[in-house]
């Protein structure tokens, strides 16, 4: 077993050399990784940062040798030795020059450049996008309908948001800049009583409706009276972003929000109680791309950006095969370094 030294960064891969696209999906909890080139896919290559029962303090130096050997993976398994274009999905705040400002998830990336950490490992310059944004474009491209607008909300660890805004006919958009993120999760729908959020403030979405919330919310009052209260505050913050941006649709994807099928029941139930009298109430549905939306996002804006790939060599193509591509890449406790 070979494992990757933080403190040992690897050699850059070489910039001329067959290459694939890369999709990085980058996560408080966990990273999802993806590549493909031409028909070959390499699945998904899971990174989770805590191994069961071994929690680790976040490290971003360490964090970043990680991430850089599952993209190894990627791409070895669809053939190819670089990315052509790359992808970065994340929900970190950031700032000039790409440093990240804010991120309760992981601290330890405060003042850092991921996207510039990695340049230097793969030869080419990752695009960077809000993760929310990339999984609104992914599904305002899966056969939502668009022409009235569509509000995507990410609910899991945190919540995030997209907008799409409304188009002349139900087509899907080019690219994820035609949509707006937004802080959907740190508007406040109860700032009088509300719990503290991380982000400082009280009574903010984040702090009733994210996976963290609704795990103290039930230990301390039920599961019942969990679920209504984030149902509730949804409610309050859809139909206040409804009276800014128009939209008629709302897909809710995350870990929580395209798992939890009460949830989106509770929320299309009190939207009626919360929304002004004579408004059309949006539709709610689950995400088509479940918890995986940001990555597939990712993984469509990589595809689509950047010059041609560089085929593999045809031996490299025969040794795929068809359905080994469509696995999903782990290994023992999560850990892609091995």
């Amino acid at each position: 077993m070979v494992t990757a030294s933080p403190s040992q960064p690897r050699t850059p891969l070489p910039p001329d050399a067959p290459s694939a696209a890369l999709a990085v999906d980058i996560g408080g909890t966990k990273a999802e990784l993806r590549a493909r080139a031409g028909a070959a896919d390499s699945g998904v290559v899971r990174i989770e940062w805590d191994a069961p029962g071994r929690p680790r303090a976040p490290d971003f130096d360490d964090d970043i040798e990680r991430l850089d050997a599952a993209a190894r993976r990627a791409l070895r398994a669809v053939g190819a030795t670089r990315p052509r274009t790359a992808v970065l999905a994340l929900p970190a705040t950031l700032g000039a020059e790409g440093r990240v400002s804010r991120w309760p998830g992981r601290p330890s990336w405060r003042g850092r450049r991921p996207a510039a950490e990695l340049a230097a490992r793969w030869n080419t310059a990752p695009l960077v996008r809000d993760d929310a944004l990339l999984a609104g474009y992914a599904e305002a491209r899966a056969g939502h309908r668009t022409r009235a607008g569509l509000l995507y909300l990410g609910i899991g660890t945190g919540v995030g948001g997209a907008w799409l805004p409304p188009r002349p006919a139900d087509t899907p958009p080019e690219g994820p800049d035609e949509l707006r993120p937004c802080e959907a999760g740190h508007l406040v729908v109860r700032p009088d009583d509300g719990p503290l959020c991380d982000c400082g403030q009280h009574g903010c979405l984040q702090a009733y409706a994210s996976g963290p919330a609704l795990l103290r919310a039930a230990e301390a009052r039920g599961e019942a009276a969990a679920l209504a209260e984030a149902a509730d505050a949804c409610a309050l913050a859809v139909a206040a972003i409804g009276e800014l941006l128009p939209f008629a649709t709302v897909v809710l994807g995350g870990g929580v929000g395209a798992t939890r099928a009460d949830l989106a029941d509770a929320l299309s139930a009190r939207l009626p109680r919360r929304t002004r009298r004579g408004s059309t109430l949006p539709e709610v549905v689950p995400a088509v791309h479940g918890t995986a939306g940001s990555l597939a996002g990712a993984l469509l804006l990589a595809l689509h950006a950047g010059p041609p790939e560089r085929p593999p060599a045809p031996d490299a193509a025969a040794r795929r095969g068809g359905a080994d591509t469509a696995r999903t890449l782990e290994t023992a406790e999560g850990d892609p370094r091995t």
